[in-house]
């Protein structure tokens, strides 16, 4: 008989820039007690091999996939993120049926504490509330269960273009829009953004406050101490 799949944290690098990132949120994991795998995704054609070299020492599985490019960009710029135009990459994480369950995390995220108890939960896809418009759910972290329907109905919906901001999240808003998922709790992707200023509210959850999800072109590692957002 089969042994059980793997649950494994997952997160994606399509770019050296995020190799500093991915190296945090792996430390992060670990140096909050979890005994899971760690995996990450890599476009190997637009990865330095040192970069690809520093990601193998960090990683248990280092999974080349297809690049995937948004063809309508048109949205992206308007947001000032042409930055984004490989999200669609990420519809390979359903393609990674050799897991169980994928816990993925985007590289621009930090774990204040390992959330484990993702991968207990049943429904086969889960996310957490965007800061920026709460009835849709931020791609950033997200409780996977890999399935090849999803990944082949992701890429047809991808070649039209059709996300209405041009990226991953309006993408699988609109795949997830009439289907059942869960709704994570905000502390499992909590956005230290200027746009967030409920401070009550900060200081009676923030002891439950897993993951940290720096969204923006600026990073907290590629910056000054000075200059770097704090949760």
């Amino acid at each position: 008989m089969a042994g059980r799949l793997e649950d494994v944290y997952c997160t994606l690098v399509t770019s050296d820039s995020y190799v500093a990132g991915a190296a945090v949120l792996a430390h992060s994991l670990r140096d909050n007690g979890t005994k899971k795998k760690l995996a990450v995704l890599i476009t190997v054609d637009s990865l330095r091999s040192a970069t690809i070299t520093e990601l193998k020492s960090l990683y248990d599985y280092v999974i080349p996939v297809e690049r995937i490019t948004s063809p309508n960009l048109a949205n992206l710029y308007l947001m000032g993120r042409g930055d984004l135009r490989d999200a669609f990459t990420k519809i390979n994480l359903w393609r990674q049926t050799q897991f169980r369950k994928i816990v993925y995390l985007d590289a621009d995220t930090v774990a204040l504490r390992a959330p484990d108890e993702l991968f207990d939960l049943e429904a086969s896809f889960a996310g957490a509330p965007d800061v920026g418009w709460p009835d849709a759910f931020n791609t950033g972290v997200m409780v996977i269960s890999p399935h090849m329907g999803d990944y082949w109905a992701l890429k047809t919906l991808a070649a039209t273009g059709d996300s209405f901001d041009g990226a991953d999240q309006g993408l699988l808003n609109q795949y997830y829009e009439h289907k059942n998922w869960h709704r994570l709790s905000f502390v499992y992707n909590c956005t230290p953004s200027a746009n967030y200023q409920y401070e009550p509210a900060y200081r009676y959850h923030k002891s439950r406050i897993a993951v940290v999800h720096f969204i923006g072109k600026n990073k907290p590692w590629n910056s000054p101490r000075s200059q770097s957002a704090t949760p």
